[in-house]
């Protein structure tokens, strides 16, 4: 899932920032002299004092560092509404801002106080309390016992990149994808987490040097995809075959981006978690012959996926046969982590959702380019794609997704040729935001599933 939140959900009212310059200069001017500043840093940097006055310290200092709303929610994970209340209340109260929290700690945040209470006081080396105290952080658990085994790593290796602590921690605790490699981008996540909540100390990230605009274009490699001048026809006999390329070399890689980047709606092309891109050709069934290069480059993709051989798969993108036309661009990624819609026509619990979000894939970009015109063609790449995927997903990660899903932008689209090649509309999304604000204005969704396995419920409800 993408746990980092996109631009387009900070897009805050101007009177909103209006107001942040406004406690800003208020506070750098008025309320904060240097003994303040320091009484800030020790709240921030406390396991004592609470997570409510750590985070509130942490907002403070970040605004007086010129940290912008986006990024004190990425950093501290406070909502902007919560944000904007702490700087005024700080600028007209100052310190005694944080004499009396203006709530209860959260339950999550009462399981991290106990934590920060038993690492400040622990008990016995084999007390049960080191192993029943816990705190969860992106789908996994972890015990007062792991989090000082984890200190103890960060206090040992103290000029250690994080990128090494990751490792290290993946390695310790045995975080590996289904696949063998480490559980990096997890583990980063909950690891930086963690140091949010002062249940761990972090080594600072080194600063990025910032490059220009021109720099950065230079850095991005996007190809364009050859647009012709006139829009193409084509009917069922001039797509006989249609072929699903995964996107596994540099050149496919910038096709597909450039394609993304130009002609879907939702800008950027990145994609979060497990992953596969796709190119999808079309065109005549070739010729006896036509396409081999010495081995089975000409055979069907699915056959030789089907025979576990991850390296046939490579071998058939570069140099099989493709189709006379491109036609479209797909990518599937890492599911969302919580859809109540979803999660309901499953029928899972908590404790399955953890265990089997993995066997859960979303199609996360769709597009026929637009001057390929013909008939059932996107339902026709849907059934394609649907047989297609769970074997090289299977090839790249060892193991079958069992359901898809996508979301389909209401009122823009009605998802037509999802319900064409047989996906089911389960629901609509809430909307989606990490602030009221946002959550309001985010545009409703319709959610739709499609089962690649009659079973798939028995194997996701499966602990």
């Amino acid at each position: 899932m993408n746990l980092e939140l996109g631009a387009d959900h900070f897009r805050l009212k101007k009177t909103f920032f209006g107001t942040i310059v406004k406690m800003h200069e208020t506070i750098q001017q008025v309320t904060c002299s240097e003994k303040q500043k320091e009484e800030l840093r020790k709240i921030a940097s406390s396991t004592t004092a609470g997570i409510w006055r750590i985070k509130r310290a942490k907002i403070i200092l970040g605004d007086l560092e010129g940290k912008s709303i986006k990024r004190l929610v990425l950093d501290v994970r406070v909502i902007p509404e919560s944000i904007i209340k702490s700087l005024k209340r700080f600028s007209e109260e100052g310190m005694r801002f944080f004499d009396n929290p203006d709530r209860k700690p959260t339950p999550r945040e009462a399981a991290v106080e106990r934590a920060l209470d038993l690492l400040e006081h622990p008990p016995p080396p084999r007390s049960k309390q080191w192993d029943n105290v816990r705190v969860h952080y992106i789908g996994r658990s972890f015990s007062a016992r792991e989090i000082k085994k984890i200190r103890d790593l960060i206090k040992s290796k103290p000029e250690c990149p994080r990128i090494e602590i990751v490792d290290e921690m993946c390695r310790l605790f045995g975080l590996y994808q289904s696949n063998g490699e480490f559980k990096k981008t997890g583990t980063s996540i909950a690891l930086k987490r963690m140091d949010m909540d002062n249940i761990v100390s972090l080594p600072p990230v080194p600063k990025k040097v910032k490059k220009n605009k021109a720099n950065r274009k230079q850095d991005v490699r996007i190809l364009n995809a050859p647009e012709p001048e006139e829009t193409i026809f084509l009917n069922g006999h001039d797509l006989e075959l249609i072929q699903f390329i995964p996107v596994t070399r540099r050149q496919d890689l910038d096709l597909w981006n450039g394609m993304l980047e130009r002609y879907h709606y939702i800008p950027g092309h990145t994609l979060w978690g497990a992953q596969m891109k796709y190119l999808v050709y079309g065109g005549k069934r070739p010729k006896a012959g036509e396409g081999m290069r010495g081995g089975n480059e000409n055979m069907p993709l699915k056959k030789r996926a089907g025979q576990g051989n991850a390296a046939a798969v490579k071998k058939c993108n570069r140099n099989g046969y493709r189709g006379e036309y491109l036609l479209a661009a797909l990518g599937f990624a890492a599911c969302s982590w919580r859809v109540a819609s979803r999660d309901k026509f499953i029928g899972w619990t908590e404790e399955q959702r953890w265990k089997n979000l993995n066997l859960v894939v979303s199609n996360a970009r769709f597009l026929i380019l637009p001057w390929i015109k013909s008939p059932n063609l996107a339902s026709r790449i849907l059934a394609g794609i649907s047989k297609q995927l769970p074997i090289d997903w299977e090839a790249r990660y060892n193991y079958r997704p069992v359901l898809l899903e996508t979301f389909v932008q209401l009122p823009n689209f009605k998802g037509t040729c999802y319900r064409a090649a047989n996906w089911i509309e389960v629901g609509t999304t809430k909307g989606y935001g990490i602030g009221r604000e946002q959550k309001a204005r985010s545009t409703t969704k319709a959610l739709f599933l499609y089962p690649l396995k009659r079973n798939f419920r028995k194997i996701l409800c499966n602990v």
